[in-house]
Parts: structure tokens; C-alpha cells; sequence
């Protein structure tokens, strides 16, 4: 590798990503942890341990989102369908084989090279890795209040839209909406406190790795909204048309939440 690649792009051999990583399955947008195991060009085998705290159990034909680039030949994919699964005993986890068939743009130069084997981090745009650090950091509380946002306009047009009576729907918003949100809100002040350490201290890449606590991130990361609440007060087209929108936000955040972990990964 020359000097010039060895200052613009830093490499990570597949064995050092040891910590979870986040996943989703399409059909509920219900979120998992998993671990790679093994790749090849056509797609990825990931465990789900039984310590982990936020797993489910998958099946053949489920279509998940991995939400982290799988790169071949100039082509980003993190999308496919559970080709294989089985229980392992020693290993106490669930261990599937996902056929990647979906490609995707990029969010951030980080990704994994199905073709080297390795975890790539590319700083051709930033000043250093500390500089991408911070702007997804930024992007993910971002995109917290984005989604309180939004909820909070939703909120207000279900009143108008729901199966309920005035009410009946009063009460909904009040003992789940309202819980949400607080929840949401807890979780986007914790997004924010943490970008603003990050940035006060003012690039030093170690010190921001430091700061992080990867459970308590994902914690936040995870989704708030479970959309069977929502069945028994709205119409499914409603539910698809609106929620929905949440949903493709939470999804973001898990991309983003991932590529941190590609980042922390590289700081051990």
C-alpha cells in the first residue's frame, strides 16, 4: 500500500469486528444485534448469540437489513433474504446465512470489502477519522429530533384520521403517544449531550472513542414506536402512508449507529 493510501483509508481484518452490530427485519422493522461471522461475495453469515439483549429469531425467507455496506466490485448492498439458519449448541446462538441482493448509496465511506475481507474506513474527505466521527454523531441526534418532530405532527392529524372516538383516541394519545415521546426525548437529549462532549473536546479522536458507550448507544438507537399499538386506532393504509416515514428514520439511525461501531472497532 503506498503512503498516500495509508493516510486516506484505514483497514480492519474481519476477525477485529467483534462487538454487535445492528440489523432489522423488513416485514416489522423489528431491530436485532448480530455478529459476523464469515462473508463471501453473495452474502454474510451472522450469529445471534443468546446474550444479547436485543435479539430475534429469524427464518428462512425473512428479509432483513443488515445496515452496513457489504461492498463488491463498486456496489454497496445491506439488504436480503435468509437463505439458511440453525441453532448451534456450543455457541448458544442462532447462526443464519443472508444472500445480499439489494444495493444502496453509501452514507459514510465505511464499509465492508467482501472482495479483501476487510473493514475499510476511507478519510479522502476529512481531515482525519476524528472529523467523520463527529459528523455521525451529529447526524444521529439530528435524526432523533427529527423523528420528535414528526411524531409530534402526527400526533395531531391522527386525531382527525383515527378509528376512535375523540375520547377514546385522548386517552391513546395520552398513555402511549405521550409515552413515546418521552421516551424519544430522553433519548434525543442523551444523542445531543454526547455530540456536544464529542465536539468540546475538540478533534482529539481517542478521547471522543472514550466517551462512548456502545450499549448505552445502541439503547438510544433503538426504536421507540411499535406499530401493532397503533393498529387498533389506525388504518393500515394510514399506518403505511405516516408511520412508516418513522420507521425509514430509524433505519438511518441504525446505519449510522453501525458505522460507529466500524469506528470504535478501529480505536482498539
Amino acid at each position: 500500500m503506498s503512503t498516500i493510501e495509508q493516510r486516506t483509508e484505514e483497514r480492519l481484518p474481519l476477525e477485529m469486528a467483534i462487538l454487535p452490530f445492528l440489523g432489522s427485519r423488513e416485514e416489522d422493522y423489528q431491530p436485532f444485534q448480530y455478529i459476523i461471522q464469515d462473508f463471501s461475495q453473495n452474502g454474510v453469515r451472522i450469529a445471534i448469540p443468546s446474550w444479547l439483549q436485543s435479539r430475534e429469531k429469524l427464518y428462512r425467507g425473512d428479509r432483513v437489513n443488515l445496515h452496513l455496506p457489504y461492498k463488491f466490485q463498486g456496489q454497496s448492498r445491506n439488504q436480503g433474504s435468509v437463505a439458511w439458519e440453525t441453532w448451534e449448541d456450543q455457541a448458544a446462538a442462532q447462526v443464519c446465512g443472508v444472500a445480499l441482493d439489494k444495493s444502496f448509496p453509501e452514507t459514510y465511506p465505511v464499509f465492508i470489502s467482501l472482495e479483501t475481507r476487510e473493514l475499510v474506513i476511507g478519510l479522502e474527505n476529512f481531515e482525519d477519522e476524528a472529523s467523520l466521527l463527529l459528523l455521525v454523531l451529529k447526524d444521529i441526534a439530528m435524526l432523533k429530533r427529527g423523528m420528535l418532530i414528526y411524531l409530534e405532527h402526527l400526533a395531531t392529524y391522527f386525531t382527525r384520521v383515527s378509528e376512535f372516538s375523540r375520547e377514546e383516541y385522548a386517552l391513546f394519545r395520552r398513555m402511549i403517544i405521550n409515552d413515546i415521546k418521552t421516551g424519544m426525548q430522553k433519548n434525543h437529549d442523551y444523542l445531543s449531550s454526547l455530540y456536544s462532549k464529542a465536539l468540546s473536546l475538540h478533534s482529539r479522536n481517542q478521547d471522543i472513542m472514550e466517551i462512548l458507550d456502545i450499549d448505552e448507544l445502541r439503547q438510544s438507537v433503538q426504536s421507540e414506536i411499535y406499530v401493532d399499538l397503533f393498529s387498533s386506532v389506525l388504518s393500515i393504509e394510514t399506518i403505511n402512508m405516516y408511520l412508516m416515514a418513522l420507521k425509514t428514520l430509524e433505519k438511518k439511525s441504525y446505519n449510522n449507529y453501525n458505522t460507529l461501531v466500524m469506528l470504535y472497532l478501529n480505536s482498539l
